[in-house]
């Protein structure tokens, strides 16, 4: 953390929650009734703000921290441990977006060797802002936030994303309701908001598959700033993409070792 480009990481943080207003603005104005969109070569919706977004966050790291790298899911680029880079998703749960649903978040991190030091969640729909820096605790609102500190799983809230991929990936509906049949109590949220729910000590943990590091990177910074974990299902860098496990840290192991079961 003791690198020259990093220096303030305060002043990176509001740098971030700049860019969030950028955003929220863009977003804002668009937001409400069904909107269309392009299918992407993966088969996801990308819409017109969408683009718009991550064109002016873009344009105002290029203005601010030439020296920065960025990589955005709609333009690409390289994360890079060494380089400070911004990782952007305009729109995380575009389909709500698209469809006048309140739950969807422009993502925003910073990440430096192989985490994520600042992590913003704007969801301007919801009336939420979550922003976090290593170190510094994370905020809802303005206001810190924590973890739960339930321990058994058996009095667990545990979330998780949508049932398609369990149902069509072999072996993986067995090892859902396993988690079904451990967990206190069990339900499907999706995207961003329910990890921030694991952060803000309203559930115990959350996972989901299926994601890339713009989904992930600003999570990751927020829910370890709060006090919990965030990894792969077997317990790797979150970064690595793929599948998340967020949690309170204190049912991370049990549920790490449930969702690895086949």
């Amino acid at each position: 953390m003791s690198r020259e480009r990093v220096r303030d990481l305060d002043a990176l943080r509001r740098f971030a929650l700049e860019l969030a207003d950028v955003a929220d603005a863009i977003t804002r104005e668009r937001f409400g009734g069904r909107i269309s969109a392009q299918r992407k070569p993966d088969g996801t919706p990308v819409t017109e703000v969408d683009r718009a977004v991550e064109a002016a966050l873009r344009e105002r790291i290029a203005a601010a921290h030439p020296d920065h790298a960025i990589l955005g899911e709609e333009q690409g680029g390289v994360l890079d441990p060494a380089v400070p880079t911004w990782v952007i998703d305009p729109i995380d749960a575009t389909k709500n977006f698209m469809r006048g649903v309140p739950v969807f978040a422009t993502l925003i991190a910073l990440c430096l060797g192989g985490h994520a030091i600042v992590g913003v969640a704007s969801a301007p729909a919801l009336g939420e802002r979550w922003d976090a820096a290593r170190g510094a605790g994370a905020r809802r609102n303005g206001r810190l936030v924590r973890v739960s500190d339930v321990a058994e799983l058996a009095e667990a809230h545990v979330l998780h994303g949508g049932l398609d991929w369990f149902r069509r990936e072999p072996g993986m509906w067995d090892v859902l309701g396993h988690v079904v049949d451990r967990a206190g109590r069990t339900r499907g949220f999706g995207d961003f908001w329910m990890h921030l729910l694991v952060a803000g000590g309203h559930a115990e943990a959350a996972f989901e598959r299926d994601l890339s590091v713009w989904d992930v990177a600003a999570l990751e910074c927020l829910v370890t700033e709060a006090g919990g974990r965030c990894t792969t299902w077997d317990g790797g860098s979150a970064l690595s993409g793929g599948d998340v496990l967020t949690s309170n840290g204190l049912v991370h192991d049990e549920l790490s070792a449930l969702l690895m079961r086949r």
